[in-house]
């Protein structure tokens, strides 16, 4: 579980500093930690948290997917309603949940693909499915 919370963060916050990337305006200084503190890398970090909590609990790749979507949805639509900064929350929490979701699913596949072609090589030098 705290893996994926973990992941969760680590990509909320790396989708959050790309995006910033392209809000800020071109005569600001950038550095790492105004890139870090803007509004828009927050609600990215939350639902980062957020989705890699529902990883942990959902079994489905595209239930992961589309839930995270929702939540990046919701979370952004809270964003724009506490700071009142409305950088088109349906979209960006979109895109955002999508990423992040996107992320999750890969990451589930790639451990199923894992996990049964280690169960069938195990089988497989037990004696299993030989025709000789």
């Amino acid at each position: 579980m705290i893996g994926k919370i973990f992941i969760g963060l680590l990509v909320g916050t790396l989708v959050g500093l790309f995006i910033t990337l392209f809000f800020l305006p071109p005569n600001v200084p950038v550095t790492f930690m105004t890139l870090f503190w803007k509004k828009i890398t927050g609600a990215s970090i939350i639902t980062g948290l957020l989705c890699g909590f529902y990883a942990y609990l959902s079994q489905s790749k595209l239930q992961i997917f589309i839930v995270s979507i929702l939540i990046g949805v919701v979370v952004f639509f809270l964003k724009d309603l506490i700071t009142g900064k409305n950088y088109d929350p349906l979209t960006m929490g979109a895109f955002t949940g999508a990423l992040i979701g996107g992320v999750f699913a890969i990451i589930k596949q790639i451990t199923t693909s894992i996990r049964i072609m280690k169960r069938v090589e195990s089988r497989r030098k037990s004696g299993f499915n030989y025709y000789g």
